[in-house]
C-alpha cells in the first residue's frame, strides 16, 4: 500500500534526523550537559563577540523571558562559559562575553556542523544543493 508523501511531513522528518546526529555528535567529552538554547546563545554570543551584548539583546535575539535568560546565563556562568561585566555607561547592564572555554566549545561544535554538513551533503553536486537551496527559499516566502 502506497502513502501519499506531505512536504511538510518530509521536512519535519529530514529536521529530525538532523537535530538527531548533531546532538549525537556534540556530546562533550568533559562532562558538561548542554541544552540546545545553551549552545545557541554561546554560538550568538561567539558569532557577536565584536558588539556589546547584554542579557536584553538575547531575551530578544531568542524571544525568551527575563528569568529564562537569567537562569540559562547563570548556570553558563557558573559553568565558566560567560562573564558578565558591568558596563561603564549604565551599571545595571552587564556585557556578556564568552570565555576561552566556550570558544573552544563553539569551534567543537562548528566543526560537527561541518561534519554533519559533510554527511548530508554526500553525493549531491553543487548543482542539486544549490537547487535545493533555493527550493527552500521559495518554500520559506510561501508560509510568510
Amino acid at each position: 500500500m502506497r502513502q501519499e508523501r506531505h512536504m511538510g511531513y518530509e521536512i519535519k522528518a529530514l529536521s529530525n534526523l538532523l537535530r538527531r546526529k548533531v546532538l549525537e555528535l556534540s556530546v562533550t567529552r568533559s562532562g558538561d550537559d548542554f541544552t540546545e538554547m545553551q549552545v545557541k546563545v554561546l554560538g550568538f554570543l561567539a558569532q557577536n563577540r565584536d558588539q556589546e551584548i547584554c542579557q536584553k539583546d538575547i531575551e530578544e535575539a531568542f524571544y525568551i523571558r527575563r528569568s529564562t535568560a537569567s537562569r540559562l546565563l547563570k548556570r553558563l556562568e557558573a559553568q565558566g562559559f560567560i562573564i558578565r561585566q558591568a558596563v561603564e555607561r549604565d551599571a545595571r547592564l552587564k556585557r556578556v562575553t564568552t570565555t576561552p572555554k566556550a570558544d573552544a566549545l563553539y569551534q567543537q561544535v562548528m566543526d560537527r556542523i561541518g561534519s554533519v554538513e559533510g554527511m548530508l551533503t554526500q553525493g549531491l553536486t553543487q548543482e542539486e544543493i544549490q537547487q535545493f537551496l533555493a527550493t527552500v527559499e521559495k518554500l520559506k516566502r510561501n508560509l510568510m
